[in-house]
């Protein structure tokens, strides 16, 4: 009787190579979820606020006809109330805030808003304003003066501090020299001025800079005819794509990745941040108004006299709402007190980029402001 040998060498078939990496990839992508959740546990319990006279909600309150979303963190209500008005326009950034404002919520009361249109604000609402029509600059107007309003009477205030980034400043320029009684203080962060204006001079330095590398400039200058014929945000955009490679910043953070590990991104800021990237066109008409105004405004055009101390920050190399544009404005209005201050080496967001030294300029202006 022939007995034959069991055969221990295992043959590795297809199917089972497969099965190992999908094992591998399931436990790397585990293991990812499970750093992030990690990360977002550590930053909630670092920027938790505990005081006894503290506040760290996030709420929705009604503002002229929509409840409207807001993050509010300080470490004591009795401390003067800075309202941030995020730019865009549409582009919410309430859950990435505490990235800077962890370094002042002991001194300051922070109010973040997601306006009308977009965010959490947006989604909100969808039922009775699915495709935005109510989102407009002059409504904007009326929700930040209920939303003064409301943060007045609740934090028992005579007026507030306004802080605005790009378009959020054309927001807070307008409110401030509109309601000079119910505003301690204004700061714009990357100061609009006039995209019309502004956009040409920026191209203009990058196709000097293009000419001097021996770089092929025909796209750059098709995307410049195309801007100039007809100003919308996707033509921007594709200019933009031209330009800003030869406007490098030497220090930007990872805002995606400050996004996600943010504790305070749930749900509906995941959901718009997807509305934000998957279609330009789709995006664009959803808040065609808002764009239209952007692309267009001149915040020259809403004076030029404050009645209140103005300040502006900037980054040295920000070529979205370039430094000589905001240079010149400041030079051209009158405010009981006015201050400029411009930091090396950061961009359009220098509060992202280099957040305690931005919280420090912001500090050191406002005290001067408020005293």
């Amino acid at each position: 009787m022939n007995r034959r040998k069991k055969n221990n060498n295992k043959k590795f078939g297809f199917g089972t190579i497969i099965k190992g990496i999908v094992g591998i990839l399931l436990v790397a992508v585990i293991a990812a979820v499970l750093f992030v959740l990690g990360m977002r546990g550590v930053i909630y319990f670092s920027n938790r606020i505990t005081t006894p006279n503290g506040v760290d909600e996030s709420i929705y309150v009604p503002l002229d006809g929509q409840e409207q979303y807001l993050l509010i963190r300080g470490e004591d209500v009795n401390n003067p109330v800075i309202i941030w008005l995020h730019g865009g326009p549409s582009g919410p950034d309430a859950f990435m805030n505490y990235r800077f404002q962890k370094y002042l919520v002991g001194k300051y009361t922070f109010v973040n808003w997601d306006q009308r249109g977009c965010g959490r604000t947006y989604f909100r609402n969808y039922k009775i304003d699915p495709n935005n029509q109510t989102a407009t600059f002059e409504q904007a107007q009326v929700d930040l003066d209920e939303l003064v309003n409301y943060v007045l009477n609740r934090f028992d205030k005579e007026k507030v501090i306004l802080v605005g980034h790009s378009y959020g400043t054309a927001l807070g320029s307008r409110y401030t020299l509109s309601h000079p009684d119910k505003v301690a203080a204004y700061v714009g962060i990357g100061q609009a001025v006039a995209i019309s204006e502004s956009e040409p001079y920026s191209y203009e330095d990058a196709l000097e800079k293009a000419k001097a590398q021996g770089d092929d400039t025909a796209d750059m200058g098709a995307a410049y005819r195309a801007f100039s014929e007809h100003m919308t945000l996707s033509t921007l955009m594709h200019l933009r794509k031209h330009t800003l490679p030869y406007h490098p910043v030497e220090n930007e953070a990872n805002r995606i990745w400050q996004g996600v590990v943010s504790p305070y991104m749930w749900l509906d800021d995941v959901r718009w941040f997807f509305k934000q990237v998957s279609s330009l066109e789709k995006y664009t008409a959803l808040n065609q108004q808002l764009f239209d105004f952007t692309v267009a405004a001149d915040v020259r055009d809403y004076g030029l006299e404050y009645q209140v101390p103005v300040g502006f920050i900037s980054g040295a190399e920000d070529w979205i709402t370039p430094v000589k544009y905001t240079e010149d404005y400041y030079n051209m209005i009158s405010a009981p007190k006015k201050d400029f201050v411009l930091i090396d080496g950061l961009g359009h967001a220098p509060n992202y980029d280099s957040p305690e030294e931005f919280c420090r300029e912001l500090d050191t202006m406002l005290d001067s402001f408020l005293k």
